[in-house]
């Protein structure tokens, strides 16, 4: 029996999820800050593009509001040129934003593609991308605070060099392709604040603990058909406002499986609950006044 009392008795905590649009995600829109996010290595002056003949058909702008350059490389035509380009001589090695669009060339994001170039945030959406190696963005552990993947056909990622993104707050990945998301995927990622694997048809068979920063985590239209443990969801977080689960196949949930954060939203909504269970649903009832 697909349940509908879950979400209207938990929406009062204040879910709102939605599946995302394919044509405009939230991971793509960048809200303006104050001022740069950092202080890069050449600030005070204007910083220089590589020569615009040797990274085309990439394009490389400068952004005044930020004080850093961008790179768009959404026309490249295979794997062997994006490789090619990050060969040609790059005058600053840290850019703000890396952007791969609307592009059905490349089918593998390769190990060491960057060649030490490092992004802040990188995007790459409604493409034909399967599979990002290993050590693929590794120039960007230091750097990258938003990874958006999403709209892709993504069927190999690698998940266990994650923790290794020591400023990662939003990394997005749906609509994609993924089987299966590894026990442990995001352990480690201390500044972690949004999370979103939603519609995949993947199956998650660890649990999500030790996310201090997380606000938000969504695994909407995933194939999560059994019952949720105990500890699925604990992350520790006393920001945590958002967990949504909705159209899975979930049959039950076992007590003590969420954090109990006043004010915390679950949206379980088209799942196959048909039983709620007061061990499991009153601590966060009361934690929400």
């Amino acid at each position: 029996m697909k349940s509908c009392l879950i979400i209207l008795v938990l929406w009062c905590a204040g879910a709102s999820c939605q599946i995302a649009d394919r044509r405009r995600t939230t991971s793509d829109v960048h809200v303006k800050q104050d001022g740069p996010r950092h202080q890069p290595e050449y600030y005070g002056y204007e910083p220089s593009c590589p020569d615009a003949e040797d990274i085309a058909p990439c394009v490389c702008t400068y952004n005044s509001f930020y004080l850093s350059l961008e790179l768009r490389c959404s026309r490249v035509e295979s794997e062997e040129q994006l490789k090619q380009i990050f060969k040609a001589d790059f005058p600053v090695k840290n850019f703000y934003e890396f952007r791969l669009q609307d592009n059905n060339n490349i089918k593998v994001l390769e190990a060491g593609v960057f060649n030490g170039v490092s992004f802040d945030i990188i995007v790459i959406s409604s493409t034909d991308l399967e599979v990002v190696e290993l050590q693929a963005l590794e120039s960007c552990y230091e750097t990258a605070t938003w990874i958006s993947l999403t709209n892709n056909k993504i069927t190999s990622f690698p998940f266990d060099e994650l923790s290794q993104f020591s400023k990662l707050g939003h990394f997005y990945i749906h609509y994609n392709s993924l089987s299966v998301i590894p026990a442990d995927a995001f352990h480690g990622l201390t500044a972690l604040e949004v999370l979103d694997i939603s519609v995949n048809n993947a199956n998650i068979v660890g649990t999500f603990q030790d996310l201090p920063n997380l606000r938000s985590i969504t695994f909407n239209s995933n194939n999560i058909n059994t019952t949720l443990p105990a500890q699925f969801i604990k992350t520790g977080s006393s920001h945590l406002s958002t967990i949504c689960l909705s159209y899975n196949n979930i049959v039950s949930v076992e007590p003590d499986a969420f954090d109990i954060v006043d004010g915390l939203g679950i949206d379980m909504d088209s799942n196959s609950l048909s039983t709620l269970d007061e061990a499991t649903w009153r601590p966060n009832l009361e934690a929400g006044g």
